[in-house]
C-alpha cells in the first residue's frame, strides 16, 4: 500500500509539472524544437571552430618552436665564432703583456740585487 501511494504521488507530480510547463512555455512545441535545433547547431559549429583553431594553434606553436631552435643554434654558432676570433685577435697582446711582465719582474729582481 505504501508503494502504491508513492507511485500515485510520482504520477500526479509528473502530470502537474508537465501541465505547468506547457502553460508557461513562451513558444509552441515546434518553435521550441527549432530553437533547440538552432542552438545545438550553433554549439556544434562553435565546437568544430574551436577544434580547427586548436589544430592551427598547435601547428603554429610547433613551427615557432622549430624556428626558435634554428635561431638559437645560429646565434650560438655566431657567438662561438666571434669569441674564437676575439681570442685570436687578443692573443698577441696577451703574449706581449706576458713578455713585458716577465721583463719587468727580471728588472725588479736585478734592482733588488744591486741594493
Amino acid at each position: 500500500m505504501h508503494i502504491k501511494s508513492l507511485l500515485s504521488g510520482i504520477v500526479a507530480g509528473v502530470v502537474v509539472a508537465g501541465t505547468a510547463t506547457l502553460f508557461t512555455t513562451p513558444a509552441s512545441g515546434r518553435e521550441l524544437q527549432e530553437t533547440c535545433k538552432d542552438r545545438v547547431l550553433k554549439v556544434r559549429k562553435g565546437v568544430k571552430q574551436f577544434s580547427n583553431d586548436s589544430i592551427v594553434l598547435k601547428e603554429k606553436v610547433t613551427e615557432t618552436t622549430q624556428l626558435g631552435i634554428q635561431s638559437i643554434k645560429a646565434v650560438s654558432s655566431e657567438v662561438k665564432e666571434s669569441i674564437s676570433d676575439w681570442q685570436k685577435e687578443v692573443q698577441p697582446s696577451i703574449d706581449q703583456l706576458r713578455k713585458d711582465t716577465e721583463e719587468l719582474q727580471r728588472r725588479v729582481s736585478q734592482m733588488k740585487q744591486l741594493d
